[in-house]
Parts: C-alpha cells; sequence; structure tokens
C-alpha cells in the first residue's frame, strides 16, 4: 500500500510552522508547495494504483493458471477412462466376433446336417416308391395268393408262403426307416432353426458391439481434444501469468522508488519543522529572559495532548508488517493497524489536529488524514483508511475523540474495518505501541 504523499507531509509541516509563528511566516512555503502538491499525488496515486491492477491482473491469471490445470487433470483422467472404455469394447467386439464365427460354424453344419437327412429321407421314399412301383407291375400279392393256392405240396405251400413273409416283412423295415429317417430330419431342421437365431443374435450382438466400440473410440477422440484444449488454456493463462508477473514487478520497483524519494522528502521536511521548532523555542526562552530582566510576568509555556487514543474499538484483525496479502496472496508489507468494526461505525480522531487531505487512495479506498503536529515531542501525523464517507471537510480543526469519518469497505479491502496509519517525525510507524 502507497505512503503519504510528500506534498501532505510538506504541508502539515507547514502548518504546524504556521500555528508556532503565528501564521506569518511560512505561509508563503505553503503556497509554494501548491505546485508541487498536485505533481506528487499524482505521480503516488497513479504509480499505486498501477501497482494494484497489475497485482489484480497477476492473481487473475494466477487463478487462470489453477483453473487450466484443473481442467487439463480432469480432461486427462476422462481420457484415461474413455481409452479403457475403448479396450474393454474392443475386448467384448473381439469376443461377440468368436461367438458368430462360432454361431456361423454352428449353423452350417446345421444346414448340412439338415441337407444330408433331406438326401436320406429322399432316396428312402425313392426306394419305397421304386419298390410300390414293382409291386404294382409285377401283381406281386395276386401272384403270392396264387401260389398259395395253385401250391401242389406241402412243401412248396410252405416256401412260397415264406417268400411272401419275407417281402411283406422288408416293406414294414423300408417304412420304419423312413420314419426314423423323417425324425431324424425333424430334429436337423429344428438344429438349423436354432443355430439359424444364435447366428442373428450374434450378429446383432457383434453389430451392437461395433457402434459402442465406435461410440468409445469417437469419445476417446472427444476426450484427446479436450485435453489438448486445456493444455493451450493452460499455456495461455500461464503466458498471461507471466505477463501480468512482469508488469506487476516493473510497477513495484517504480513504486518502491518513488516511496523511498517519498519518505526521504518527508523526512527532510519533518527535520526542517524539528529545527525550526526549536529556534521558535530559544526565541522564546530568550524573549521570556529578556521580559524577566525587564521585570515582566513570566508565561506559562504551551503543550499539545498527552498522546493517542483508539481511532474505534474492535478487535486487531492484522499486524503491522509482513504478512500474506489476504487478497492477492502475494508476500508484503502492511503499513498499517487494522481493526475490525462494522460498516457506519464512526471514526474518532486519534489526537487534535487539522484535517489535511481527503481523497480516494486506489488500494486504500477513501482515506483522510490528520496533521497533530507536536505530540509528547514527537511530529505525529495519523491516516483512516477505507472509509465509507466523511464527518468533516479538509481542512477542518477537530479535537481528539471527534467524529471525523465512518467506517467502510473501499479499496482493495475483504471486509468493513479501520486501516490505521501513523507517521512519526517524518517516518511511518507500527501504531500499537503509541496506542493506550
Amino acid at each position: 500500500m502507497r505512503k503519504l504523499a510528500p506534498w501532505r507531509r510538506l504541508v502539515a509541516v507547514s502548518c504546524a510552522v504556521a500555528i508556532a509563528f503565528g501564521g506569518s511566516v511560512v505561509s508563503a512555503q505553503a503556497d509554494d508547495l501548491k505546485a508541487e502538491k498536485a505533481k506528487a499525488d499524482a505521480a503516488v496515486s497513479q504509480a499505486q494504483a498501477n501497482v494494484d491492477l497489475s497485482s489484480y491482473n497477476l492473481k487473475v491469471a494466477n487463478d487462470r493458471v489453477a483453473a487450466a490445470q484443473t481442467k487439463v487433470a480432469d480432461a486427462q483422467a476422462e481420457l484415461t477412462s474413455a481409452q479403457d472404455a475403448v479396450a474393454a469394447a474392443q475386448a467384448v467386439q473381439a469376443q461377440k466376433a468368436q461367438e458368430l464365427d462360432q454361431a456361423d460354424k454352428d449353423l452350417a453344419q446345421a444346414q448340412a446336417d439338415e441337407a444330408a437327412g433331406q438326401a436320406q429321407v429322399d432316396a428312402q421314399h425313392d426306394a419305397i416308391g421304386n419298390y410300390a412301383r414293382s409291386l404294382v407291375q409285377d401283381s406281386f400279392p395276386l401272384i403270392s395268393v396264387a401260389a398259395l393256392i395253385n401250391s401242389s405240396s406241402t412243401a412248396s405251400l410252405s416256401n412260397r408262403i415264406q417268400w411272401t413273409d419275407t417281402v411283406l416283412t422288408t416293406n414294414q423295415v423300408d417304412l420304419d426307416n423312413l420314419r426314423v429317417l423323417q425324425a431324424q430330419l425333424a430334429a436337423a431342421r429344428q438344429a438349423s432353426q436354432q443355430a439359424q437365431e444364435k447366428a442373428d443374435a450374434a450378429r446383432q450382438a457383434a453389430e451392437e458391439q461395433v457402434a459402442a466400440t465406435q461410440s468409445a473410440q469417437d469419445a476417446a477422440a472427444r476426450a484427446r481434444d479436450d485435453v489438448q484444449a486445456a493444455l493451450d488454456e493452460e499455456n495461455a493463462a500461464q503466458g498471461a501469468a507471466a505477463q501480468a508477473l512482469a508488469a506487476d514487478q516493473q510497477m513495484l520497483a517504480e513504486t518502491q522508488a518513488e516511496a523511498a524519494d517519498v519518505n526521504a522528502r518527508i523526512a527532510e521536511a519533518a527535520r526542517v519543522a524539528e529545527e525550526q521548532r526549536k529556534a521558535e523555542e530559544a526565541r522564546k526562552a530568550a524573549e521570556a529572559a529578556a521580559n524577566q530582566g525587564n521585570g515582566g510576568g513570566s508565561q506559562g509555556s504551551q503543550t499539545s495532548s498527552s498522546g493517542l487514543i483508539w481511532t474505534v474499538k474492535g478487535p486487531i484483525t492484522d499486524y503491522y508488517g509482513y504478512r500474506i496479502h489476504p487478497i492477492f496472496g502475494d508476500w508484503r508489507f502492511h503499513d498499517g493497524l487494522d481493526i475490525g468494526v462494522g460498516c457506519g461505525t464512526p471514526v474518532r480522531a486519534a489526537a487534535s489536529g487539522r484535517v489535511t487531505d481527503e481523497y480516494y487512495g486506489g488500494g486504500y479506498g477513501y482515506r483522510l488524514f490528520i496533521d497533530h503536529g507536536y505530540v509528547n515531542g514527537h511530529y505525529m501525523v495519523t491516516s483512516y483508511n477505507h472509509l465509507s464517507g466523511y464527518a468533516v471537510p479538509a481542512g477542518t480543526w477537530v479535537t481528539q475523540g471527534q467524529t471525523v469519518a465512518y467506517i467502510g469497505s473501499t479499496g482493495n479491502s475483504t471486509g468493513c474495518h479501520m486501516h490505521f496509519m501513523l507517521w512519526v517525525d517524518g517516518t511511518a510507524v507500527n501504531p500499537l505501541p503509541y496506542l493506550p
């Protein structure tokens, strides 16, 4: 966060000296500093705004890198899953292909068995048909009857009966064989039909598995595309982060140089004020001595307030010194004391003094400065930051404990609080040891 602009410190010194000299000595100096005021304030404010912006851009870029890395991990996990699905689908497809091949072989065998059975039945039909035709053509039954009637001897009759029985028995065997062959043919046809149905089912399952495998391969291809897109996004985010970091480092260096110059000039202004204060005290001491020598009465010396008070009452949420920034997440210096308190709470002046400036200061939000002059022998300036509004205008003389502003959460802030800053003899210090 930025330091107090040099013109404010110089104006504060001028105010203190003007009070000491009755406002007649340094009014010209204050006028001469007005031109420097605008230039210094604009330079520091712009530098701080640039650092805040580049820091924010760096945070955004880092967030993009983290999000892109998450996308890459997710996409790679999806790709692995898709590739596993492809491998599983291909294994099932191979199995289905084997099942289809076996079903086709079984179907071919069943069809061959059916054809063989049909051929046997056809052959048996032909044999029986031929036999029937021969019976008709040769009038075999009449010849057999005639043979029985015309038999001249018992032996001859017995032979003829045996021969006729043999003919009839042979005919019955052929018929029985035909029935067996027909039964076998029916079984072969049923087996062929079942084999056909099984082959059809295997073929459909194989075709469906081919489609499932293709779908898995398409999903894997999309997953590969997603991985590449996520990698491209991560590379772009890392490039943006690198650019933001370079810009932030450059702006930080410029701001640090500006802050060093401001601090040096503030210290010089404080030194000049201290010399003028001592000179004025010496002048007053000389006048008092002269008046005492002339019999004049003595004058009591004026003293400043006895010290600082808490500007608001609340828990300390962050201390002065280096810390991890709660917004940007980097290691940077915290130049004040954070006090947690609700928005709208009145802010009291830590000591009596003059409100030198009120303005919006980038990461500090709305700010208010009070020049307290010398407090217990030390020149003090306080700053109240992240305000929601002001209770008095700039240039107002306020007394210790008077309401000067209201708590807010403006600028780079994570919630309602007071960011209290203190300069002692021209140097920014930890306010905590100076509070009761």
